[in-house]
């Protein structure tokens, strides 16, 4: 008789959390089919659970007031957080965050939410095993740098191939690829780098020299100037006059090829700019 009462108490307690966090207030109507949803949050190299990970559920397609409630909870000592969500929309998307480790995000669908089983009466919600896994990698932020031959001056044409098959040696954050004396760059690399857009790529000189944003009329610097489909990106090292060059040629060579019927002598055209030159001393 105990050991009923008890599970009867923490079924209700359980539901009562069910409702708080599902937002069942005015306004904001949820609980009708909501589902517990253990969430496992982990270190993506070491498989360790992560605790007091913050996880937030949104639903992205409630535009009504009448629909789900963003909810949030903490992770405790064995990585899980106990959620509770309603199969509305097309799904959920889970947003995790914790110190020390970079943000992650995850979708579920609507689907999966349908699949789950309610509560029944005097079940222990806290039993059931994780829905999903959430792998968080640990700070700092990936980084892509190419390494630009001493001296060089001119475009810079990166062909970018992330393949998931490619594993991320553990702990390792930042990926290095050389430049050509030509200006091209091959970046193979684990899918993970598609978290680097290609404005936030960084170039130093094989000696060490970094070459940040920043131009000015003597200030050699390293900018993007555009992307051309998914995977190939275009950059330009040189001073501020050398970049306002190579934009405005952009924008010529596009407005020439929106007018022309011959797109191989556009193209022709396009390739001279993609040279640059390596300076040689005095």
């Amino acid at each position: 008789m105990v050991t009923l009462l008890m599970r009867f108490l923490r079924s209700a307690s359980y539901l009562c959390c069910a409702i708080l966090q599902l937002g069942f207030a005015a306004g904001c109507q949820t609980l009708q089919g909501a589902r517990p949803f253990p969430v496992m949050v982990r270190d993506a190299e070491t498989k360790a659970p992560i605790s007091g990970a913050e996880v937030v559920v949104s639903y992205p397609t409630s535009r009504s007031s009448l629909g789900p409630c963003d909810s949030s909870r903490l992770t405790g000592g064995d990585g899980i957080v106990r959620l509770w969500v309603a199969p509305f929309g097309d799904g959920i998307t889970l947003q995790a965050a914790a110190k020390g480790y970079l943000p992650e995000s995850k979708d579920v669908a609507v689907t999966v939410i349908q699949r789950i089983a309610p509560v029944r009466l005097f079940e222990a919600a806290d039993d059931r095993p994780a829905n999903v896994t959430i792998e968080m990698y640990s700070e700092p932020q990936f980084t892509v740098e190419l390494i630009v031959p001493i001296g060089y001056r001119g475009l810079i044409k990166v062909d970018v191939d992330l393949r998931d098959e490619i594993p991320c040696p553990r702990n390792q954050r930042c990926f290095s690829y050389p430049t050509s004396p030509s200006g091209d760059v091959r970046v193979v690399g684990p899918s993970l780098l598609r978290r680097v857009l290609p404005q936030g790529y960084h170039a130093r000189y094989a000696d060490g020299t970094p070459l940040d944003g920043e131009m000015s009329a003597a200030k050699v610097g390293f900018r993007w100037l555009k992307q051309e489909g998914k995977s190939q990106y275009y950059y330009v090292v040189g001073t501020q006059y050398e970049y306002d060059r190579f934009a405005r040629d952009l924008r010529e060579e596009e407005k020439s090829s929106r007018g022309s019927q011959d797109a191989g002598k556009e193209g022709n055209r396009s390739r001279r700019h993609h040279r640059g030159t390596v300076a040689t001393p005095d």
